[in-house]
């Protein structure tokens, strides 16, 4: 009897994910569109409904463009809700309600995926009773700040128990962070898996200090570049980071402060600079292309994230990944992939004077900043992202096997 020697494969899913992709900025977008990709480069068929401005349409979809084997259905939004733990207006939450509303049960009707996805918490409002009716089962993939506003009894009162009924109706959540996970848990659910967030440690990589960029946003050569990268929203405690450099520049006058990303708080971090007669050794450059960020993170010699709180912020692991030091507020979401004094300096949340004194013991010692890094590097490849993306395909599968042998439903 002829015995075959070639591997079994597993079978190929069909993945219908509705939730942020870029040009929508921030990880929230770029982590499920890094997936999504990786997926379908591993045969998977994948389908993605996701939001996109009036402006972005204009710019060209090229997202949709560079992963052509991932199928991406847009809807128009009026911009792009950054902040969704503050949740905006009615209006706007009832033009992303629509979109799917619409646009799902057809993509539904023209082939039946195995699984559908929501990227977001803030997709929870109508996909799982969707996917229900449709007996498929849903998944919801945790981007954090909403729930852990949920658990921190800081969402809105009036959405917050009806938004926690909906997440009951999901089959399995993925959430990024242990930390994340105890927080579902202390609200009653026990249906999740633990995903680390994920870097591309092939682009992430630590070099040079890419002189060009250095010119073009005048820094000198012998300049310490503090970095800041995030939304500036107000999680991010981004005023600290201003408070913090008005005080370190009084002891180090070499500190160049770039700020790199946009938010509500740019406005107020400015006029901040402005008003403690800083604003020369700051660099605002707003929001950036995601293919430039290792070299904003190359330019940097600390990468300050004063967070309040995290699931777990990609640029962690960028900074990390690109063997710079990260200087961060020593929250859970930190302290599960930084190791103080060995992979990153923690500093206690909140505590201007501690973030400037270990910006400056950073700033005035470069072997430490080399050492930390190197480390950083050397422990970052553990989060590659085709890991990741070999993490999302089994725990999707096995989901899917478990509903077909249950009979389905979501």
């Amino acid at each position: 009897m002829w015995v075959s020697t070639v591997p079994e494969l597993e079978p190929c899913l069909d993945i219908l994910f509705v939730g942020l992709l870029p040009p929508f900025p921030g990880g929230g977008a770029i982590s499920p569109g890094e997936i999504l990709a990786g997926l379908a480069g591993d045969n998977h068929r994948i389908r993605a409904v996701a939001p996109i401005t009036a402006q972005g349409l204009r710019d060209g979809d090229e997202y949709a463009a560079r992963y052509p084997n991932v199928e991406v259905t847009r809807f128009l939004i009026p911009f792009y809700e950054v902040g969704p733990n503050n949740p905006a207006p009615p209006e706007y939450r009832e033009i992303e309600r629509q979109g799917v509303r619409e646009i799902l049960p057809a993509l539904i009707a023209r082939r039946r995926p195995d699984v559908v996805v929501a990227g977001r918490e803030t997709f929870a409002w109508d996909l799982p009773d969707i996917a229900a009716a449709h007996a498929i089962p849903s998944v919801l993939r945790i981007s954090g700040s909403v729930t852990l506003a949920l658990r921190n009894g800081t969402y809105p009162r009036a959405l917050a128990r009806p938004l926690l009924k909906q997440f009951r109706k999901f089959r399995l959540m993925i959430a990024q962070a242990r930390h994340v996970a105890d927080a579902l848990e202390a609200l009653g659910f026990g249906n999740i898996a633990v995903i680390p967030n994920a870097v591309q440690v092939s682009r992430f990589a630590p070099g040079p200090k890419p002189q060009a960029l250095r010119r073009e946003l005048a820094i000198a050569s012998d300049d310490v570049v503090v970095a800041h990268v995030s939304n500036l929203k107000s999680i991010k405690r981004p005023l600290d980071f201003v408070e913090s450099a008005s005080q370190a520049l009084r002891e180090d006058p070499r500190l160049v402060y770039l700020v790199v990303g946009d938010g509500s708080y740019r406005s107020s971090m400015e006029e901040a600079c402005r008003g403690k007669g800083i604003a020369d050794r700051f660099r605002f450059v707003g929001w950036i292309e995601y293919d430039r960020m290792p070299e904003y993170l190359r330019l940097a010699d600390i990468v300050v994230m004063p967070s309040d709180e995290e699931q777990q912020a990609r640029v962690y692991l960028e900074t990390q990944a690109c063997g710079r030091l990260l200087l961060a507020s020593d929250i859970a979401g930190a302290k599960e992939v930084a190791v103080d004094s060995q992979t990153a300096l923690l500093f206690r949340k909140g505590d201007i004077a501690d973030l400037t004194a270990k910006t400056l013991l950073a700033a005035r010692d470069p072997e430490l900043r080399a050492r930390i890094g190197q480390e950083a590097h050397l422990r970052a490849q553990a989060w590659s992202t085709t890991e990741a993306v070999s993490a999302y395909a089994d725990a999707l599968r096995s989901l899917v096997q478990r509903a077909a042998v249950a009979g389905g439903t979501g």
